[in-house]
């Protein structure tokens, strides 16, 4: 074909079937399977997941792996699996073949459990106790939260943003939301300073946020093996967790906390009494908003309080916007608060700190939603989609040890969308010599992320067991 430096009116370059060698487009995702293995995730699949009542057809740890590639190469439903059947070069490095569809969602369905959903109420909101089989799909997802902190080794710093995401779908068995659709409001709780997911629960789109807070709170921090010197714990939320409740029981257990407070009218009026002079600002935003902060001399009273106990701080932040111009509601002032226990830290500090769960679980919603599969649930079974939801987060946390264990620098911040288009989809063509098996790959490919990465995880300390 003559080269030009026009483009011509179509691609001047015939295209014709035949390819049937042993080859795959996604060589580079070897990486992510060696991550899975190495670290006892898959592994420990087959011990802790009932047994199958048939014992043909792939094991729990090979599904698991299975739904953990789907998602990472950018599947979005169990029909996707068509694809990956195609792929011989795949099916070659794993050393099985990739399962059905009609397999894959029987095999999700397992996890549901029908008696756990007999006990909801005829009005309310209700959170179904969890089935046998997603405890099992919990214990692989603390699994590979040990394996972070054996071969990552990270500091003992503990901050624990909480935060609840809606998920619209047009299921019948899907409840509306107070947005007012249909769908599901998934609960996750993140670790700000590795990015890893702590634990998830999946829940009817009715249930509010703050429902089982605590308990989901305690569940992530319970999921972390203990710290030699201890670990220096934080929460972060959004009024979701202003309860008082919610607040006591953190700050009994020494946990650093800020939440966003409700405005009550009590609050309101203390904040509207403060002067000028006690105002400090933040910072002038796009277009001229000031935002400002300042101390709330505000302490309701708290249920069991005792004569010794330390009142909790409020802080007011406000946004005054220029002159003239008003915001979406009609009001040229907009007014928030957070609650904390912790006294020590500079006001505006501490705001910075509270606001930044934005760029955390915020973001690790956006990563589930939009650049993995937890937007559409599969099934209108309860326990199927909770464990969908849960082979999701498993996916994100396998990722973030790859990129912290495996992978240069410049990917450890990468998202999913990145890691496929500079790593998993590379072409590879799978060759048999002397009765091994290799997959050739392009040589930049090689050199520079597949076997520099093979040898960081094969020297990694993984945990026992």
């Amino acid at each position: 074909m003559k080269k030009s430096k026009t483009l011509p009116r179509g691609v001047e370059i015939g295209f014709e079937g035949g390819l049937e060698e042993e080859m795959t487009a996604h060589a580079g995702v070897g990486l992510l399977v060696e991550t899975g293995r190495r670290s006892g995730v898959m592994g420990k699949a087959d011990r802790v997941l009932l047994a199958k009542k048939n014992p043909k057809g792939l094991g729990h740890g090979q599904m698991v792996e299975s739904f953990v590639l789907l998602s990472a190469l950018g599947g979005e439903c169990v029909d996707d699996f068509e694809q990956l059947r195609t792929d011989l070069g795949l099916e070659a490095m794993v050393g099985y073949s990739f399962p059905a569809p009609s397999t894959a969602r029987s095999w999700l369905e397992r996890f549901h459990d029908e008696e756990a959903l007999s006990e909801r109420p005829a009005q309310g909101s209700f959170i179904p106790r969890e089935s046998a089989g997603l405890e099992g799909l919990r214990e692989l997802e603390r699994q590979g939260l040990r394996a972070y902190i054996s071969a990552v080794g990270p500091d003992r710093q503990l901050t624990m943003d909480v935060d609840a995401h809606l998920v619209e779908s047009s299921k019948r068995e899907a409840l509306f939301t107070y947005e007012g659709f249909r769908g599901y409001q998934p609960l996750i709780v993140t670790w700000a300073e590795t990015g890893l997911v702590l634990a998830d629960q999946f829940r009817d789109g009715n249930v509010p946020a703050g429902k089982g807070i605590a308990e989901l709170v305690d569940e992530a921090y319970d999921s972390l093996p203990a710290h030699p010197e201890g670990w220096v714990v934080g929460v972060r939320s959004d009024s979701a967790a202003y309860d008082q409740k919610v607040l006591n029981h953190w700050n009994s257990r020494g946990w650093r906390f800020a939440v966003s407070a409700d405005m009550t009218k009590q609050l309101r009026a203390e904040i509207d009494k403060l002067l000028p002079g006690e105002w400090h600002l933040c910072e002038v935003q796009k277009g001229g908003f000031v935002r400002e902060w300042a101390e709330v001399p505000y302490t309701p009273s708290r249920a069991g309080e005792k004569k010794d106990s330390k009142p909790y701080r409020y802080l007011a932040i406000r946004i005054r916007s220029t002159q003239g111009l008003l915001f979406s509601d009609g009001n040229g002032v907009k007014t928030f608060a957070v609650v904390t226990n912790d006294w020590d830290t500079e006001g505006r500090a501490l705001l910075e700190w509270q606001r930044g769960k934005a760029g955390t679980v915020e973001h690790t919603h956006h990563i589930l939603k939009d650049e993995l599969a937890a937007s559409v649930y599969p099934s209108g079974k309860f326990g199927a989609d909770a464990a969908w939801l849960r082979l999701q987060v498993l996916t994100h946390n396998l990722l973030v040890l790859m990129k912290a264990v495996a992978l240069d620098k410049e990917y450890r911040n990468a998202r999913p969308k990145r890691l496929r288009f500079a790593i998993f989809n590379h072409v590879g063509r799978v060759v048999h010599h002397a009765r091994e098996v290799f997959i050739r790959l392009h040589r930049l490919l090689l050199e520079r992320i597949t076997r520099p990465g093979m040898y960081r995880l094969q020297i990694a300390v993984w945990p026992v067991g």
